[in-house]
């Protein structure tokens, strides 16, 4: 009875009443303008936005590198579609359950990582996913870079002969528009996205047309260009399965951080709705956009390459050069904004409890991004998908099962918005502020996909870091919730 004066269901939606926020400054809390939830009223996130959303970060430069970097690994272009595009619906999953938190309840990803680790105990997914997100954002800052750099180089050639110090400069300027636009907020975020999604889907058909153009107009010469094909002696299902769980984990991620965006939805229908009807397509349409550039670039150039921003240098065209590095900064800018450098600012700022201004803690955090080394990370496809992509996976994986169990089993998507927001006591305050369970078996399950990777036996384990995370732990922390818990 005391729960439902606190908070009111208004159709999917749960408010907090002013009787629940007097409940709230009662006690010793962390409720303030940025941690507290988005009345529904407030809300104005409808199908079409969560949509362009993920149209926005799945019409990226990455999702394009990834699919050609599995072309040049060794697969087919039918199977690297395959293992793209499945990886990235299985995401999806992930994604619309912790999704569901963001739009029932308003809160952000920080508040769900309380809920689920305690108070202290959040330090530990926060950490991580703040780790996650700078790291991607300076890695698509420095792609992003490189498409300055070819803009500046195309008007002023001698920029070229710079070497590094040209690059990093690009990267810099880049990483300057980056932060510019997240400190803005969402309403930028939106309206970024609205805009530039459209324009994104037009200018990559028209790398489709210009790989066939390359082609003769001939999409069989086209796809039978030599590194469309599964290279000889390469097994696909020893490619296949490391393979796919780097595709899951590529987004897995932006899966966690979910709520930051959903908690602006009007309803449910609108966050799953609108994740699950994109987010393959879009798949689908990059890695196939990706497949005709990588091929275009065979039969233009005699050359194998899987960055679209080496791909557009190859152009003598100034005006070829220039428009499609634009297209690639507009695809970098809406995918790293929204799902790399807010989330981890997100994190700050609520840490911080709002005593840092949201812009400063916007710098603060794109600055560690520079630790990033992005230029060692896309050395090669092989490394960013095969090495990168699966270190990152096995940290996120463990976090995203125990995350799925804990919020729709040990839960049942029900909680007690007042006791989230105190920071003494509550249902989720568990062993003065850390869930000990829940904290060992992360530690325990990261640790041992982390093995994975140096002792030869579970190999496959790192090798399928991101499912094996997800499943095993949250198989594992259910059978806790069911035996030991129970009793």
């Amino acid at each position: 009875m005391e729960k439902q004066k606190n908070q009111v269901l208004n159709g999917d939606i749960y408010d907090l009443t002013e009787l629940g926020i007097k409940e709230i400054n009662n006690h010793e809390n962390d409720y303030n303008e940025i941690s507290s939830p988005i009345k529904s009223t407030d809300r104005n996130w409808h199908t079409k936005d969560i949509s362009n959303l993920w149209i926005g970060m799945i019409v990226s430069i990455a999702v394009y590198q990834v699919a050609s970097g599995l072309l040049v690994s060794g697969m087919s272009w039918g199977q690297a579609l395959l293992t793209v595009v499945l990886g990235h619906t299985i995401v999806m999953g992930v994604a619309i359950v912790l999704g569901h938190f963001g739009t029932k309840y308003g809160m952000a990803y920080p508040m769900l990582s309380k809920i689920v680790f305690g108070k202290k105990g959040t330090i530990f997914p926060s950490f991580i996913r703040a780790i996650l997100g700078v790291f991607w954002f300076g890695v698509q800052a420095w792609i992003g870079g490189q498409a300055i750099y070819t803009i500046i180089g195309a008007i002023f050639p001698s920029w070229l002969e710079m070497g590094f110090k040209a690059h990093f400069i690009s990267f810099i300027i880049f990483w300057i528009m980056n932060v510019y636009i997240a400190a803005s907020g969402s309403k930028a975020v939106k309206i970024l996205e609205g805009v530039s999604a459209p324009i994104l889907i037009v200018l990559s058909l028209i790398v489709i047309i210009w790989g066939l153009y390359t082609a003769d107009w001939s999409f069989k010469t086209l796809f039978g260009a030599k590194i469309l094909q599964a290279k000889p002696g390469i097994s696909f299902w020893k490619l296949f399965w490391p393979a796919l769980s780097a595709m899951i984990a590529f987004d897995g991620g932006i899966a966690l951080s979910m709520p930051d965006f959903t908690r602006n939805c009007v309803n449910q229908k609108a966050q799953s709705v609108g994740q699950i009807i994109s987010a393959p397509l879009m798949t689908f349409y990059i890695s196939f956009v990706g497949m005709c550039g990588t091929a275009g670039g065979l039969l233009a150039f005699g050359k194998e390459i899987w960055e679209p921003a080496v791909l557009v240098g190859n152009f003598p065209s100034i005006f070829i050069r220039i428009i499609f590095s634009i297209f690639i900064i507009l695809a970098v800018l809406t995918t790293n904004v929204a799902g790399n450098l807010i989330p981890p600012v997100n994190i700050a700022a609520t840490l911080t409890k709002n005593k840092i201004p949201y812009k400063v803690v916007t710098i603060l955090v794109a600055l560690l991004a520079l630790l990033a080394r992005p230029w060692d990370s896309l050395s090669s496809a092989y490394n960013l998908i095969f090495n990168v992509t699966q270190l990152l996976g096995a940290l996120i994986g463990p976090i995203s099962g125990i995350y799925l169990v804990s919020y729709l089993f040990e839960y049942k998507t029900e909680i007690d918005m007042v006791d989230v927001y105190k920071t003494n006591e509550g249902k989720y305050f568990y062993s003065n502020g850390w869930n000990i369970p829940v904290i060992v078996l992360f530690i325990i399950m990261t640790a041992l996909i982390f093995a994975g990777k140096y002792i030869e036996s579970i190999t496959w384990i790192f090798n399928n870091a991101y499912v094996f995370g997800v499943i095993a732990t949250g198989a594992l922390y259910y059978l806790y919730l069911k035996i030991v818990k129970k009793k």
